[in-house]
């Protein structure tokens, strides 16, 4: 019944496997780009941001109005004049044109327009945070699912080892050559590498099926393998303290400058000192320049319009209450205050992150390096070792131990190789950046 189970759960993971689909790193990319709804979002609020702008711009244009006035009295209205009573028309109209032209507004136009010129900076850089953010969850998901398919072929591997191994013991057992409990062992040992395969290929598939998810699919989109050259893993490996120090400083001299959350963060501090500005413009008179010219009839002839101007210099100074005006004042000065010690705080965290993933990062190039020494040396061994219990020289104990040590290696090697994969990711997103090439370039100086 066992071997049934597990026939039957290999047949329906292959049949759920069948439809798969390659996709590449960039093509699943440009895929969540198109389709979340979070980046499709912040891309709409950026455009309201622009827009917004515009809006306070307009603020410092003249407002041209145009006006018009019908009016009917019932009974009419009438005037004496020359000592005689003239009855008006009971119905009457006037057109006027009105311009008025801010001339000084205690620089709250001025505030207005620069925050928000600088709210629309605040938000295009919030929608490359957003990408960035977005790249490094599908890259994440991307190495994940290369991650786990690896481990799946080792496990693949290791089953058909068994059966080779339990094969040559069942022709020992024929020839008296092997014990019975030995035999029990490899069939013990195969027994647990079908579980393990069987765990192996169920953990693949849902990291395929969460990574199809994540870009939208209702496909499964199975990942193209990344290929790195390990020259390009070496050089991190064999860092000294020195090289690891300027390296770090590099990177953080970079972090400050490009990370993208820190820039977001100080256009919230020259946000709130611009608040603080235009508060202190409530104290301050505001001029107005007001100019009409109106066409009114004489009451007496229809249609015939008599036309006046009129031109006023509006002058308003504040005087009393000012402790509303005061109190906002103080409450943006003191705003002001914490949103600076909050990027200061930021500013601090983003250095501490970007030495501890430049650590992580030539942390995970010596484990690549080490695993694949590891490895090469385990292979040779397992090689030396299976060829002797051929031989009936070793046990099939000595056997099963040189496995899991081959084993070992091989998931060290592989969860190594793409564990630096994911350090080199994180430290690109911690410092602002999306090409790798930095990394290099910084190596290279």
């Amino acid at each position: 019944m066992y071997k049934y189970f597990i026939v039957i759960a290999f047949a329906i993971l292959a049949c759920t496997s069948n439809a798969q689909q390659t996709i590449s790193l960039d093509a699943a990319k440009s895929m969540a780009l198109s389709q979340n709804a979070t980046y499709q979002a912040a891309r709409a609020g950026v455009e309201a941001t622009r827009w917004q702008k515009k809006n306070a711009f307009a603020a410092f244009l003249p407002n041209l109005s145009l006006g018009g006035t019908f009016l009917y009295t019932d009974p009419a209205r009438s005037i004496n004049t020359g000592g005689q009573s003239i009855a008006l028309n009971k119905d009457q109209r006037s057109v006027s044109l009105n311009l008025s032209q801010p001339l000084f507004t205690g620089g709250k136009l001025y505030q207005a327009y620069k925050m928000a010129s600088l709210a629309a900076t605040v938000a295009e850089t919030g929608l490359m945070a957003e990408k960035l953010e977005l790249v490094y969850d599908v890259e994440n998901k991307y190495y994940s699912v290369l991650q786990l398919n690896k481990v799946y072929e080792i496990a693949q591997a290791e089953l058909s080892q068994a059966e080779s191994n339990l094969e040559l013991a069942q022709i020992k057992i024929q020839n008296g050559l092997m014990a019975r409990a030995d035999l029990l062992r490899l069939q013990a040992n195969l027994a647990n590498k079908e579980i393990a395969l069987l765990q192996t290929k169920t953990a693949y598939d849902l990291a395929l099926r969460d990574f199809s998810n994540f870009l939208g699919s209702q496909e499964l989109l199975n990942p193209l393998p990344v290929e790195l050259d390990d020259s390009e893993i070496l050089p991190f490996a064999d860092f000294d303290e020195q090289k690891l120090e300027r390296f770090s400083h590099s990177l953080k001299t970079i972090g400050i400058t490009e990370n993208l959350n820190l820039k977001q963060i100080q256009g919230g501090v020259e946000l709130s000192q611009r608040a603080y500005k235009a508060s202190k413009g409530s104290f301050l008179p505001t001029l107005t320049l007001v100019g009409s010219r109106s066409y009114d009839e004489n009451g007496i002839d229809r249609y015939e319009f008599d036309a006046s101007n009129q031109i006023m210099l509006n002058l308003s100074v504040p005087l009393l209450p000012q402790i509303g005006n005061l109190a906002a004042s103080r409450k943006a000065y003191y705003e002001a205050q914490k949103t600076a010690m909050a990027a200061k705080d930021a500013t601090d965290g983003i250095l501490l992150a970007t030495d501890s993933a430049a650590l992580k990062l030539v942390s995970s190039a010596r484990q690549v390096k080490n695993a694949k020494l590891s490895l090469d040396i385990t292979e040779d061994m397992y090689a030396q070792i299976s060829e002797r219990f051929r031989l009936n020289m070793v046990s099939t104990v000595d056997l099963m131990d040189a496995e899991l040590m081959l084993s070992a290696a091989n998931m060290a090697y592989a969860n190594a190789y793409y564990e630096f994969f994911k350090a080199r990711l994180t430290l690109l997103n911690t410092i602002g950046k999306e090409d790798a090439a930095i990394l290099t370039d910084i190596l290279d100086r």
